[in-house]
Formats: structure tokens, sequence, C-alpha cells
């Protein structure tokens, strides 16, 4: 899939580490910023979403949306950091449909 984004706009906040942690799979736990839990939501639009063997002028443009906590978790080589999302949305069945919007993701290492 091809696409272009328009816009994208990263809101975060600080919120209480006990809760936040009761939000997340074992083993992750919340990073700590002065005593707060870091999360946040990234609002995106995409355009022109499209299979890559379409023409460029093509596609469709979808608002979309990913809640985000920031997380540590240790390994065999030492503690990692990186974000875990447990919710998507869309506007685009299409794009929810690609963004398994049902089920949270794995953390990405920041």
């Amino acid at each position: 899939m091809a696409s272009t984004i328009e816009r994208r706009l990263l809101v975060n906040y600080r919120v209480d580490p006990e809760i936040t942690a009761r939000l997340l799979p074992a083993p992750l736990r919340p990073v700590l910023v002065r005593g707060y839990a870091a999360a946040g939501i990234c609002l995106i639009r995409l355009a022109r979403l499209r299979p890559d063997s379409a023409p460029f002028g093509l596609g469709l443009r979808t608002e979309n949306a990913a809640h985000r906590i920031a997380v540590r978790w240790d390994t065999s080589d030492g503690p990692r950091s990186g974000v875990y999302i447990p919710r998507r949305d869309s506007d685009s069945v299409l794009t929810a449909s690609f963004s398994s919007s049902s089920t949270s993701s794995p953390p990405r290492e920041s």
C-alpha cells in the first residue's frame, strides 16, 4: 500500500502510573516522567491510500488515531523502551481492516 501523510498531530499527556500499569500486558511497564506515565494520541490523515500498483491520483483519504503509551520492558540484553498501542481508530473500514484495529499492537522500540 502507498499513501501520503497530509497531517500528523501528536498530543501527549501525563497520566496516573498505577492506572496506566493496569492497562499494560506483562512484561510492559509505563515509562515515568517526573512521577507520571507518558501517554498520548497520534492523529493522522492519509491521502491517496492505494495499492502500490495503482496510479498516484487514485486512492482514499482517511482519518486515523492511535492511542499510545510509552513503555519499558526487560530483555536478556537489558531494558528496552518503546511505544505500546492499545487501540486504533479509523473512519475507513478498509484502513481498520489493515491495522488490526480490534487488537492492540506489541511495543515498537523508540
